[in-house]
């Protein structure tokens, strides 16, 4: 079984600009008739496996609200572990998406037998050697687990994260996120990692602010800012000097922006990585009240609701149990929201303006994929 679904995106077009993007999300993903009446521990332990991306988050955010429903007190080491499962996905995740984008728009091949291809199959491969070696012999995901004492095999797949990070995205002495415009024009040209040449021809053909919200009065331009709420890594990063030198005074961001804050947090990851596991060797064993609030209904049934930052933004997983079976599952995904009819997607879109077909098409794309729904999609131009 597969809880997938697909955007579909009209671009309604006059000359070369964009007056009207028709965003349709996929169908909310409604669980609960599905599993409803089964076990919740046996529900929570395959929910990763029904989505094709970020089941890692899934099953974290999932875990949590059925832990916190079935009032399971949770070890403080075994969340801090599925926290930094999330971060080996969520880099996974930001590798792909970048090594897939240079390949399209930079034409490097990304098949098996490239150096490109070769580098993101061991990208891919990051969290499940996490996992493993964090998890020997069980899953992370089920409600009550424990995490062991990371060994060796846990301190290597860190040193990789850093080691493919560095190749894909920077490797310098200044943080990436503490550039200014010239300076990263500057590393872009220099095209000495994957990432910089996916960079530099954005740079050079000069769309660093396509997509930009605020630059159009297009047919979109009545949507409400509070309409486009955004959990991207763009809301995480927008704190990072050079994620803001790419936005406008009220915060509005174009493609650059968006590209920017994915590279900013992934250069970020593999520290972050290293120093979590660090500290999980100290944490103390023992359990803590679950963080998720517990709801009662008047019949009795316990529900939840649990949140984990996904590569793609926030997701939010509601689960309902009655006598510790599933009474009703909901789950919000980042993409629901991001290409909701007047999300960040249709508003961005709407402000695309090429002189050429073709450019525009090839906007269209960078731009979608850089604000990244967690499923496939369709542009189509009328």
């Amino acid at each position: 079984m597969s809880v997938d679904g697909r955007v579909s995106i009209d671009l309604v077009c006059d000359g070369g600009r964009v007056v009207e993007a028709i965003v349709m999300p996929p169908r909310p993903i409604a669980l609960g008739p599905v599993v409803r009446g089964r076990p919740a521990r046996e529900v929570v332990s395959v929910i990763g496996s029904l989505f094709s991306v970020c089941g890692i988050a899934q099953s974290a955010a999932s875990v949590e609200a059925a832990e916190a429903a079935l009032e399971i007190g949770t070890d403080r080491r075994t969340k801090q572990a599925r926290r930094l499962l999330v971060f080996a996905e969520t880099l996974r995740e930001h590798l792909l998406r970048i090594g897939l984008d240079t390949a399209s728009l930079a034409g490097e091949p990304a098949d098996g037998k490239s150096a490109h291809g070769k580098t993101l199959r061991r990208a891919m491969a990051l969290p499940q050697r996490l996992k493993q070696a964090l998890f020997p012999g069980g899953n992370a995901f089920v409600p009550g687990v424990c995490v062991g004492m990371p060994g060796a095999e846990a301190a290597e797949t860190a040193a990789e994260a850093s080691n493919l990070t560095q190749s894909v995205v920077y490797e310098g002495e200044k943080p990436l996120g503490e550039m200014d415009r010239d300076a990263f024009a500057g590393w872009a040209m220099e095209r000495s990692t994957v990432a910089a040449r996916l960079i530099a021809p954005v740079l050079a053909r000069g769309w660093a602010m396509i997509g930009h919200p605020e630059t159009t009065n297009g047919g979109n331009g009545h949507f409400l800012k509070e309409a486009s709420a955004d959990t991207s890594c763009l809301a995480r990063q927008a704190g990072a000097p050079l994620v803001r030198a790419f936005l406008s005074e009220n915060g509005g961001a174009g493609l650059a922006a968006r590209l920017a804050a994915r590279l900013v947090e992934a250069s970020k990851l593999p520290g972050q990585i290293a120093g979590e596991l660090a500290a999980l060797r100290d944490v103390a064993d023992g359990s803590e009240v679950p963080t998720c609030e517990v709801f009662r209904d008047e019949n009795g049934g316990r529900f939840a609701t649990a949140f984990a930052e996904a590569a793609r933004g926030r997701l939010e997983h509601r689960i309902v149990l009655n006598d510790d079976r599933i009474a009703d599952y909901a789950i919000t995904a980042p993409t629901s929201i991001h290409f909701a009819e007047s999300g960040i997607a249709a508003r961005s879109l709407s402000a695309l303006a090429a002189s050429r077909r073709e450019d525009l098409a090839v906007q269209a794309d960078l731009l979608v994929r850089a604000i990244d729904p967690c499923v496939g999609y369709d542009v189509r131009f009328g």
